[in-house]
């Protein structure tokens, strides 16, 4: 629709006109053929160029009709959200669930905080509004165990943002998991902010993290450049269009050598990475003893873990160990 739009909009229209102008000027019985020649070539342009304009007039019009398009899927959008927040501030939203999952409530199964140890015991993945992504998850994760979660595209990712809605869910304590998505977020700041972040400046300092360090993370990324590039830790920048998406993806890496959790989900997180950086990076992760669960289709990162999740797409899964997973699937 939106190539016919700019055909018709921007070319055909002239064209026909143009045609249509031509016609009184190319006759042989017409008004205008008892005129002298260069009446006629000047009244031909003027009235060529009123046509273009004309054209260029009625193509915004078409264009607009897009444009005006847009914006009320925009604006149904924004109301549905405010509608829906002043619900929640008012006590009286109700959550729209699917048939049959009326008894699964997200965040309604029990909650262990416990050092050094993921482990699902029979929780239920369901998004908000009920749908049911697996019947019934049980696996466990220990410190040193790196697990690639993988399976058909959109698999992945939907049991990453599902909520546990039973049984019995193990995890560590707030700050000891960190989670790292494909497009980070770029805060408004300093390029120290960038690493620290959601840590500032001042409080990073407080916790001991000293330039040093900060510059240490930036080389074990091959970021060095930027601070050279940028001015320093102290340079500030509208870092989300200075920065390129491979570059913004290493900042985020080094934001998890900065904090250091015990678990990192890695939701392809390095897909703008060149592969030699991103084994060095994983490398590093290991060294430090950061243990992750990758979500990636990237052959060159199953040498970087122990275990594979695999997801069918379909509410099963499988937990092995990555040898016999790549005998299974041969790959």
């Amino acid at each position: 629709m939106g190539i016919i739009d700019n055909l018709v909009a921007k070319y055909f229209a002239s064209v026909v006109g143009f045609l249509v102008v031509s016609i009184p000027f190319l006759s042989q019985n017409h008004l205008f053929t008892k005129t002298e020649q260069n009446e006629r070539s000047r009244l031909y342009y003027t009235y060529g160029r009123m046509l273009v304009k004309l054209a260029e007039a009625i193509g915004r019009l078409v264009l607009a009709g897009r444009d005006l398009t847009r914006l009320a899927g925009f604006t149904s959008r924004v109301t549905e959200l405010r509608t829906v927040l002043r619900d929640l501030n008012n006590g009286n939203y109700q959550r729209t669930m699917v048939a049959g999952a009326e008894n699964l409530k997200p965040n309604g199964g029990k909650l262990i905080f416990k050092n050094n140890i993921i482990k699902f015991d029979r929780v239920p993945l369901v998004t908000p509004n009920g749908d049911i992504l697996i019947p019934e998850l049980t696996f466990e994760i220990n410190s040193g165990m790196n697990v690639l979660v993988c399976g058909p595209n959109g698999a992945e990712s939907s049991a990453n943002y599902g909520l546990y809605s039973g049984g019995e869910l193990t995890k560590p304590p707030r700050g000891k998991l960190f989670y790292i998505p494909q497009r980070p977020y770029m805060t408004l700041g300093s390029l120290r902010d960038q690493l620290t972040y959601p840590h500032s400046g001042a409080e990073a300092s407080r916790r001991g993290a000293t330039d040093h360090s900060l510059e240490e993370y930036l080389r074990r990324v091959q970021l060095e450049y930027l601070l050279e590039r940028e001015g320093g830790l102290d340079a500030v920048e509208d870092w989300l269009d200075v920065l390129s998406g491979g570059e913004k993806q290493r900042i985020a890496m080094a934001r998890l050598f900065y904090h250091q959790p015990q678990f990192a989900i890695l939701d392809e997180c390095t897909s703008a990475v060149s592969v030699d950086v991103e084994g060095s990076m994983y490398r590093y992760c290991r060294d430090v003893g950061i243990t992750l669960l990758t979500v990636s289709h990237r052959k060159s990162l199953w040498q970087h873990h122990e275990y594979v999740l695999h997801l069918d797409g379909r509410g099963g899964y499988t937990f092995s160990p990555i040898e016999s997973c790549t005998e299974q699937f041969g790959s």
